[in-house]
């Protein structure tokens, strides 16, 4: 069977990576230690080794940029508590949700909501038009700067028995759960028994028959491998996840001014360039999915009715916790800007 066109299926066994010449430890003022549970070979770690690079160079090798890969020092929600508490991580990128388990933004989980949005046009443009600054400002008050958007992509089901045509069979399986409350929100919804499971975690809990599924993105199931185990893969799309690219707030507000506009960069640039690298690749890992012996299945709509209807109840559930006014303004918006469409 052919392989992933990208270059590495599995989590990197330990990746540190500096570049040469640049930014090396005996000659930084200030080095940054970046964590993420991306895997090599992916456009999530191609993203993140530019901004390494443009760094040290903008900064003149005052500032080295260390990038640890695929979980290597820990879980999500483990390396954000980590960089909150000053640890030895300055940085890192994330899913929102867990960002807001991990420093207790509940708000990150909005954009999270099961079926909240329809399109990546609508995500980007709440993303980037409503969100960004009041999230920021309330990142700022758990001791992270946000620098920028990045993203996951639309998360579906993968499971070992059957392809997810209703909730019935859904609820015959047992899945793991990201450690989020608005992801263990969905699947009560749904009525699905899910276990919470750390990234690092997820590959052998499948392999051991500890879960029978997933839900994660096309690139995410197939760069880290965790789809290996299963047999189908049903694109639901319940859930658009966002990530975040951060820094230890108490860190970045103790460079230089000079030093900041560097790690700052053209984010808005940057977050472009990501989204697309990662929504380009979709419709060939799809088909790589297919070459390599998983079913693909399309749910219709009226196969999707009674998952829509059943997460309603978490928005309904998580309202107080990611803002209640916040919410109220982003549906107005997704209101005006779909009639506007």
């Amino acid at each position: 069977m052919r392989r992933i066109a990208i270059p590495s299926l599995l989590l990197a066994a330990a990746a540190v990576f500096v570049l040469p010449g640049e930014g090396r430890s005996g000659d930084a003022e200030f080095t940054i230690n970046f964590g993420t549970v991306a895997p090599e070979g992916t456009p999530w770690a191609d993203q993140l080794y530019d901004i390494q690079k443009r760094i040290q160079k903008d900064s003149e090798g005052r500032i080295q940029v260390r990038i640890f890969l695929g979980g290597t020092l820990g879980g999500e929600v483990e390396m954000t508590q980590d960089i909150v508490e000053g640890g030895r991580l300055q940085g890192g990128g994330f899913s929102t949700a867990a960002v807001a388990e991990g420093a207790n933004v509940p708000e990150l989980q909005l954009p999270e909501l099961p079926y909240l949005f329809r399109s990546d046009a609508e995500a980007d443009h709440i993303l980037d038009n409503v969100l960004y600054e009041p999230i920021k400002k309330k990142m700022g008050r758990r001791g992270l700067h946000l620098n920028m958007w990045a993203i996951n992509g639309w998360r579906s089901f993968y499971t070992k028995n059957a392809p997810v045509t209703s909730l019935e069979i859904l609820r015959g399986q047992k899945m793991r759960v990201q450690e989020a409350p608005v992801h263990k929100a969905m699947y009560k919804a749904f009525g699905v028994q899910a276990e919470p499971i750390a990234v690092p975690d997820v590959l052998d809990a499948l392999n051991r028959g500890a879960v029978d599924g997933f839900d994660n993105t096309t690139l995410f199931g197939q760069a880290s491998g965790w789809f290996e185990p299963t047999k189908y893969y049903t694109l639901s799309k319940h859930i658009f996840q966002p990530a975040v690219i951060l820094y230890s707030k108490d860190f970045f507000d103790a460079l230089p001014a000079d030093l900041q506009t560097v790690v700052e960069g053209d984010w808005r640039a940057e977050q472009k360039k990501g989204r697309d690298g990662v929504r380009s690749l979709e419709a060939s890992l799809i088909e790589n999915y297919k070459e390599m012996g998983l079913t693909v299945y399309e749910p219709t709509a009226a196969e999707l009715a009674p998952f829509i209807e059943a997460a309603q109840t978490v928005h309904t559930e998580m309202r107080d916790q990611v803002g209640g006014d916040l919410l109220d303004t982003v549906n107005a918006e997704l209101a005006t800007f779909r009639a506007a469409q």
